[in-house]
């Protein structure tokens, strides 16, 4: 009967969004299985309306400031250098029957020597019994060495044999053994005594001497009475030789050659000998007649006699149990422990198990008592070695009950008194308790009186049993604390701690695994202790788990599978050097059998069917993940799985739904095919192939879109190494593909990029964004002659543009213009050329026109890290545009860009404390500023217009000449050391620094050179120097800010020269370059063949261009080479999956956790609030709302508001980028910080999201970008958790109405609209653009709310007041629109539908018009008045009671604003429940508050029914937000701390 494999209790990590969390924690009794197994079900509907869920809280959006020090600070666990011990000599000096004179014996006294009584045999026999005893003896220890035993030696022989034993040891170490029974005491300066050729006299031998005849390394084994005198003394003895080594070998160096060093040491140290003695310098070996006289060598050699003799000689049981002969105990005897069956090599017998139990206990003693470098170096270096250590805690442990200490060394804690004895006294006690009965039924046989054997009756040891029971209870306890608390404990400097104590059952463990029977629950518990963490992983290496788990890959088990693989996970996420093991004996055969087996492959099921494995993609993936680590950066390991189909088997695996694991078997591909032409063909020449990968694009998983732009980055030549590697630095494309021709390779290169391009462009994830960057960096590396014409073409046309758009000269602008067109009028008249590779031309710089303008786009991304990593590119294109034949070109505008001296623009740069207000109260910088240039007239320099684009490109497009940041000397610089930035923001200043790759030579690249060329100083003709620097490298260490000073471009060299020679045509500079890139295709491709080629790939003149050339060359002269491709950093990303604990369950579902508790108690507060909400309902419907909830004074003037459901916050912004947080009950601001917006935009809403647990805060900004905040509450932990561009294009309007947004919490759907056609739809749960939803207005739109809480419809108003009610679940664009109103006829400020009752819409236009609508009834309104006759500036509606307010527009110099509110229980008659004036302080700086838009968020409602609280803002220059209540009687009886849930039980 087969043993079903083992489950593992898996809690799958959602990292993915395409997951859905809930925010409420798991309470036991809600859950039928505490254990999370496998994958987590999908929710049906109806739970799903329920749950409250949460979005942008994975790990992804948790930036992390980097890891501590101390987290990665291991000790190698791998061994530098596994000695052996070669030889070893046994010197035995007895002189039996002569006692020696310094020695005083008694009567009786101990006489034993390796268990024989010397007296019972003559003398000459009884030592060569007693060497041949000693001999075997040592061999159990380690049978390999050559043993080796010298009787009663004379000094000559002494002499004569060491040097022998050094002679075959050579470098390996060897053993000398020293019994001296039979001599004097060493002496005090530590000399030993041996005999002359007569034995009439006794001679000394100096450790000196002793130390030249044996040399280095050795162990020493001293048998003697006051062998501490030897070790007193022999690191004096030691040092004095090694000075002499190092003179000697001092004096051979100058000899040879006076400017060598002195070298090391040619060998090993004489003090790195290992001594190990018998008792220190003032004692003497005990005597008892009941022990042996070498009771040291006994302990040494023969270990379970003596420790089974001394339990029955000091056994305290005996003392206490009957007499009774019943009892086996009372007939145990010295005797019998000596005669005691089986073998120390079979685990199944006595012997052999408590020899088994023994190592394990002595290793676990050494293990928990030692430091981490001496337990390696003396239990694991070398197998004799270990054995005599081990050994030697036993004869500590057994010889300070005899009042004798042994020394070593290295010197090492005493551990007689450690716990563990215990343990083994009690294994010691069970077997001898069946000790008599063996020996019986062992008697019994002999006499031929009984058949059964005894070995069929003798009851195994439960010690290793018990002993992975306590690591269980240690896993379930102990392994539970989370790291945080664990890591909390303080040492003694008051430090924290690295790490939690390791539990001292982890070298139990180890033996365990050589036990067939108890293995696999061993392993088990072995995965759940590396599932803690790196910590367990390397105490888990250190301890020797590695060569086990490594042997056990051949074992054909199927029950170890599913444990072994996720062992190796763990261990190969935290070491990558494993690889190379894994390749040894095909271990990795293992595990591609596992992702992808197939008929006929062994580890297959009956017939092909594969491994049945409980939680098997989970199990896949990890195998993926090993073969990944397998192959990368390591040829031989891409070729072992190139050779058993891991490529076929993860293509296959890509068809499977499970993110995960699509996930790994990408990047698995990617690391195959990575610097590997023979993969990558595999996928060249299979347009299917093709095709399933670009499908992984349109995943709706964050890490599966992330995967595949990181399989086509590699594809492409992007590195696989980590970021901060300099080995494997990318490039080289596709490599050779012979298989196509070469135009074929080209398409599918540009093909792939583009392809990438259009499906991830705008994506709603960072990471995405960045992988994309990093695809389309590969193509600029091999491709930058066509992006260098791309760019030039796309500057040309803006330029055109832009000059026709400010009205400039008719020729001079179509002049410009008309550069282009004649260029691609020539290029396509070309005879030598087919049409159809005109129209392929075309096409090529179509497309890599749009990738540029892509990079333009990403280089303004509201990531940060995304728009930096694009500004790598896009300067790496515009500094070889700038240094191409393009300035030659006759009416081109590239040329001004040189021709004038201008002022540094800091692109992004971080905004010091300058006194300007940019830095905020908590110290966080407000993040890259995009600034644009001074000049009012939006020239440059006064001669070129500023370019201009709709939309998300608007700030895009800048002027190339501020990209270069072309710095000349009277230019001044920036400061050098401005104010130091807040420790807050350190991290980030240095990951922005570290994403920004600048691509001009500075002063430490060494820079190719054209042939005969000798290196001088590059200087411009206008003085300017060549700079290249980031803030961080060429500034001082106090520099806090990011700033691309100075990356200038030299007009020196070529770029002085082509200004000075003849023009070039524009269409021969196109043909040049196009032609150049296909030249380094080819050259690439011969690299590939065996004719070779020129390795660098550079040719003559070193690869660079000759001042006559059109082309930049084969190795550009103005950048540096090395900074495309970009390096990808999601790999090491998605590798700390497999480093962070997925056995257990998240904190949020541990009972008693605390982020368990904290939401249950927000569960508990936020259900009492929401039961106490609905009484006032109708009761606010009707009373007054003219109570006075307090005045908040705000640093500017509010534009937005937005309350927090269930907590006391509130959220204001003002007209520029600023967010103000505040307590809105103590009136009291929490946090300030900037929302990071693009210079001229405002935020333009403002939303809670995740309120019922991991509350965040999205905001939207007129530039288009949508940014989601965390801890925004907290001065200086406010950080970005997501961002993206929610905007692509926009249209010219009269009254812009900026972007906005409605949040829809339960489905997770972000709306988007403003001034464009359509109203775009986002997906939270999956972070992607869904649908645009085409408006069908001849408006932009103005008002949007949507159907909360079911999200399926939408209300839209536009600037014609027009209102249009849109079905999100129609598909066609027909049937979308289900209700339009034509009532109002004026910009429609806001619209509402009303939450329950009969769905009332509530609508108003600026003109002052309230109007309720059903829905259901579309002709007519049920209400329809002007409730404001000055105009309206903005409407609100409680989303639960039916009460709207409204407030007057702002008359010029007006000193009171109205407030109106009304309900309107009955649609029809509304009731007017209070009107407030609000004063106004006169503001004369202000604008006008007639020409400035009002905005709709300046009135907003409490959400919740139980706060019946409206604040309005907006109107008053000074910042005031005023609050008014209606006092409903819950609320006079309520206290907020009631309400917060202190009163609920």
């Amino acid at each position: 009967m087969s043993v079903p494999p083992p489950s593992l209790p898996y809690a799958r990590d959602e990292a993915s969004t395409s997951q859905h969390l809930s925010a409420y924690p798991n309470y036991a009794g809600d859950s039928p299985d505490t254990e999370l197994m496998g994958e987590v079900e999908e929710m049906s509907e109806a739970e799903m309306s329920g749950a409250a869920l949460q979005y942008w809280t994975a790990p992804r959006h948790r930036r992390g400031k980097g890891k501590e020090k101390g987290d990665e600070e291991y000790l190698p666990w791998r061994l530098r250098s596994r000695s052996k011990t070669l030889n070893a000599g046994m010197f035995i000096c007895l002189n039996i029957g002569v006692d020696p004179p310094d020695i005083v014996k008694t009567n009786p006294c101990a006489k034993l020597e390796c268990w024989l009584d010397p007296t019972a045999l003559p003398s000459t026999k009884a030592i060569e019994a007693i060497g041949r005893n000693l001999h075997q003896q040592f061999e159990t220890l380690n049978p390999k060495v050559k043993f080796k035993a010298f009787l009663d030696p004379s000094v000559e022989e002494t002499k004569k044999q060491c040097i022998g034993l050094r002679k075959v040891a050579r470098e390996e170490r060897t053993v000398f053994y020293y019994n001296g029974h039979g001599v004097p005491k060493p002496t005090p300066s530590g000399e030993i005594w041996v005999f002359n050729k007569n034995y009439t006299q006794y001679i000394p031998v100096s450790l000196y001497d002793l130390q030249e005849w044996l040399g280095s390394p050795t162990v020493y084994v001293w048998e003697c009475s006051g062998a501490g005198n030897i070790l007193n003394n022999f690191a004096k003895a030691a040092e004095r030789k090694d000075s002499e080594l190092r003179q000697a070998q001092a004096t051979q160096n100058a000899a040879r050659d006076s400017s060598h060093p002195a070298a090391d040491l040619p060998g090993s140290s004489f003090s790195d000998a290992i001594h190990l003695a018998a008792c220190q310098a003032t004692q003497i070996l005990p005597m008892s007649p009941d022990l042996p006289a070498d009771l040291f060598t006994c302990c040494l050699t023969s270990p379970i006699e003596t420790s089974l003799r001394h339990f029955v000689l000091q056994d305290p049981l005996r003392r206490n149990i009957s007499t009774s002969s019943n009892d086996p105990r009372s007939r145990v005897t010295v005797d019998m422990v000596m005669r005691i069956p089986g073998d120390l090599k079979d685990r199944r017998t006595p012997l052999g198990e408590l020899n088994w139990i023994f190592t394990a206990v002595t290793d676990t003693i050494a293990w928990s008592s030692f430091p981490r470098d001496i337990f390696n170096r003396l239990f694991r270096q070398d197998l004799l070695v270990a054995a005599l250590f081990r050994n030697f805690l036993l004869a500590q442990r057994i010889m300070q009950t005899y009042h004798c200490t042994p020394m070593s060394i290295p010197e090492l804690p005493s551990t007689h008194n450690h716990p563990l004895w215990n343990s083994w006294d009690l294994a010691v006690d069970a077997c001898l308790a069946q000790l008599p009965e063996l020996l019986d039924l062992q008697a019994a046989n002999e006499a031929g009186t009984s058949n059964v054997s005894p070995m069929s009756v003798y009851r195994p040891s439960n010690f290793f049993a018990q002993h992975l029971q306590a690591f269980e209870v240690w896993l379930q306890h102990g392994g539970a604390v989370s790291t945080k608390l664990a890591n909390s404990t303080t040492n003694g400097n008051g430090k924290s701690a690295a790490h939690r104590a390791p539990p001292e059952q982890l070298p139990i463990v180890l033996q365990v695994l050589l036990s067939q029977a108890h293995r696999l629950r061993a392993l088990i518990l072995l995965s759940r202790f590396v599932d803690l963490g790196p910590w367990a992983v390397h105490l888990s290496l250190s301890i020797g788990i590695f060569p086990y788990v490594q042997k056990l890959l051949q074992s054909p088990a199927i029950e170890l599978k599913p444990v072994l693989i996720f062992i190796w996970a763990r261990i190969l996420a935290v070491d990558k050097s494993c690889q190379v093991d894994l390749l040894r004996d095909a271990g990795y055969n293992y595990f591609a059998q596992i992702l992808g087996p197939y008929p006929n492959t062994p580890g297959a099921g009956p017939g092909g069917a594969p491994l049945a494995i409980p939680n098997a993609n989970e199990h896949r993936a990890m195998c993926a993940f090993i073969l990944s680590i397998l192959c990368r950066n390591f040829k031989p390991g891409q070729t072992a799985c190139l050779a058993i189909n891991v490529f076929d088997a993860c293509m296959a695996r890509l068809q499977e739904d499970d993110w995960l694991l699509k996930t790994w078997c990408l990047l698995c591909i990617a690391q195959l095919w990575a610097d590997n032409d023979d993969a990558k063909s595999l996928f060249m020449v299979n347009p299917a192939r093709q095709g399933e990968l670009l499908m992984a694009l349109r995943s709706t998983a964050v890490e599966v879109r992330a995967a595949a732009l990181y399989a086509f980055g590699t594809l492409l030549g992007a590195s696989s190494a980590p970021v901060d590697s300099s080995e494997a630095k990318g490039g080289g494309g596709t490599g050779a593909q012979l298989g196509m021709t070469e135009m074929q390779q080209m398409e599918v290169e540009a093909g792939l990029a583009f392809a990438c391009m259009m499906s991830v462009k705008e994506d709603a994830s960072p990471m995405v964004r960045k992988e994309l960057v990093v695809v389309i960096s590969s193509v600029v590396r091999e491709w930058r002659g066509w992006l260098v014409c791309a760019a030039w073409v796309y500057y040309e046309q803006e330029v055109a543009l832009s000059k026709a758009e400010s009205g400039a000269s008719d020729t001079e602008g179509g002049g410009i213009r008309s550069v282009v067109t004649e260029a691609l009028d020539e290029w396509v008249q070309n005879p030598d050329l087919s049409p159809e590779e005109h129209q392929r031309n075309l096409t090529f710089l179509s497309s890599f026109k749009v990738l540029f303008e892509t990079l333009l786009d990403f280089s303004v991304d509201p990531d940060t890290e995304v728009a930096l990593k694009a500004s790598s590119v896009v300067d790496y294109i515009i500094a070889l545009l700038l240094d191409s034949a393009f300035v030659r070109v006759r009416g081109s505008a590239v040329p001004s860009l040189l021709a004038k001296r201008r002022p540094p623009l800091n692109v992004r740069q971080y905004a010091a404390a300058q006194g300007d207000g940019s830095r905020l109260p908590n110290g966080v910088p407000p993040g890259p500023k995009r600034a644009e240039t001074d000049n009012p007239s939006g020239t440059v320099n006064g001669t070129l217009p500023g370019l201009k684009r709709s939309g998300s490109v608007a700030h895009a497009l800048r002027s190339l000449a501020t990209m270069t940041g072309f710095l000349s000397p009277d230019t001044p610089e920036t400061p050098s050391s401005p104010v130091e930035a807040q420790p807050e923001a350190q991290d980030y200043v240095q990951s922005s620094v570290s994403a920004y790759k600048s691509p001009y030579p500075d002063a430490s690249h060494q820079r190719i050179l054209p042939e005969g060329h000798q290196a001088s100083p590059v200087r411009t003709s206008s003085g300017g120097i060549l700079r290249g620097a980031v803030a961080g490298h060429g500034a001082s260490a106090g520099t806090s800010g990011l700033s691309r000073v100075g990356a200038g471009l030299a007009m020196s060299g070529r770029n002085q020269a082509e200004m000075n020679m003849e023009p070039a045509r524009a269409v021969d500079v196109l043909e040049a370059l196009s032609e150049e890139d296909m030249e380094r295709l080819r050259i690439r491709r011969l690299r590939g063949t065996q004719a070779g080629g020129d390795v660098d790939g550079r040719l003559a003149n070193n690869g660079l261009a000759r001042p006559n050339d059109l082309g930049l060359g084969m190795v550009a002269k103005e950048v540096k080479d090395d900074v495309l491709p970009l390096k990808s950093g999601f790999y090491d990303w998605a590798m700390e999956y497999f480093r962070e604990p997925q056995m257990k369950a998240p904190d949020a579902d541990e009972p008693g956790s605390t982020t368990y508790n904290q939401q249950a108690w927000r569960h508990t507060r936020n259900e009492h609030l929401l039961s106490q909400s609905q009484a006032n309902e109708e009761y606010a419907a009707l009373h007054p709302w003219h109570a006075d909830a307090g005045t908040l004074h705000n640093d500017a003037w509010p534009l937005q508001l937005c309350f927090h459901s269930f907590d006391p916050l509130m959220a204001v912004t003002d007209d520029a980028d600023n967010v103000c947080v505040w307590d809105w009950k103590a009136r009291t601001k929490l946090n300030k910080f900037s929302n990071q917006n693009v210079n001229g935009s405002s935020i333009s809403s403002v939303h809670f999201i995740n309120e019922m647990a991991s509350s965040l805060m999205l905001t939207a900004s007129t530039e288009g970008s949508v940014r989601i905040w965390r801890d925004y509450e907290v001065p200086g932990r406010t950080e970005l958790a997501s961002s993206f561009r929610a905007v692509s294009d926009t249209y010219p309007v009269g009254h812009s109405s900026g972007v906005l947004t409605a949040w829809e919490q339960n489905k997770g759907h972000l709306l988007v609209g403003g001034d464009m056609k359509v109203v775009r739809l986002w997906d939270a749960t999956v972070e992607r653009h869904l649908r645009d939803i085409a408006t069908q207005a001849g408006a932009n739109l103005t008002a949007l709310a949507s159907d909360e809480p079911d999200g399926n419809v939408f209300v839209a108003g536009f600037g014609d007041g027009v209102v249009r009610l849109f079905d999100k679940r129609a598909d066609d664009a027909g049937s979308v629109v289900l209700r339009t109103w034509r009532k109002h006829h004026t910009w429609i400020q806001s619209v509402h539908l009303q939450r329950g009752g009969q769905r009332e819409l509530v609508t108003g236009s600026m003109n002052g018009e309230v109007r309720i609508w059903d829905v259901r009834a579309p002709d007519a309104p049920l209400y329809e008045r002007a409730v404001q006759k000055d105009g309206l500036m903005a409407l609100a509606v409680h989303p639960g009671a039916p009460v709207f307010a409204t407030t007057s527009a702002p008359a010029p110099h007006s000193t009171r604003q109205r407030l109106v509110l009304q309900g309107f229980s009955d649609p029809q008659n509304p009731k007017t429940l209070s009107k407030i004036g609000i004063p106004l302080a006169p503001n004369y700086a202000a604008p006008n508050r007639v020409a400035s838009m009002p905005s709709a968020s300046s009135l907003v409602f409490h959400p919740r029914q139980n706060e019946m609280v409206i604040a309005a803002g907006g109107f008053d220059a000074s910042g005031m937000v005023k609050m008014f209540r209606c006092p409903t009687p819950s609320s006079e009886v309520l206290s907020w701390e009631h309400a917060n849930g202190n009163g609920v039980h």
